[in-house]
C-alpha cells in the first residue's frame, strides 16, 4: 500500500486539474443540454427546444415569432386645394 508521502506535487496538481476539467466538462453538457428537469438518472427533455435549435442552424431563424400583419390601409383623404395653390 503507497503513503501520502509517496506522492509528489506534481501528481497531486495533475490529479486536481483531472477532477476540476471532468467537472468543468459536465458542467458545460448541463449548460448545452436541453433538459427540463434530471431527477435520479430521468431526464424530461424539451423537444421542442431541440426543434427550434435545429431550425436555427438550418434557416437562421426558429419561426416561431409572431410576426406582424400589416396593415396598409390609406385612410387620410386628400386635402382639398385652396385658393392659393391654384
Amino acid at each position: 500500500m503507497t503513503k501520502m508521502a509517496d506522492f509528489t506535487m506534481e501528481e497531486l496538481m495533475l490529479f486536481v486539474i483531472g477532477v476540476l476539467g471532468a467537472l468543468g466538462g459536465f458542467m458545460i453538457i448541463l449548460q448545452k443540454s436541453k433538459c427540463e428537469s434530471i431527477c435520479w438518472g430521468c431526464c424530461k427533455r424539451n423537444v421542442e427546444a431541440v426543434i427550434e435549435e435545429e431550425r436555427l442552424q438550418m434557416t437562421g431563424h426558429t419561426g416561431t415569432t409572431p410576426r406582424k400583419q400589416l396593415d396598409l390601409k390609406l385612410e387620410h383623404e386628400p386635402e382639398p386645394e385652396s385658393e392659393t395653390t391654384k
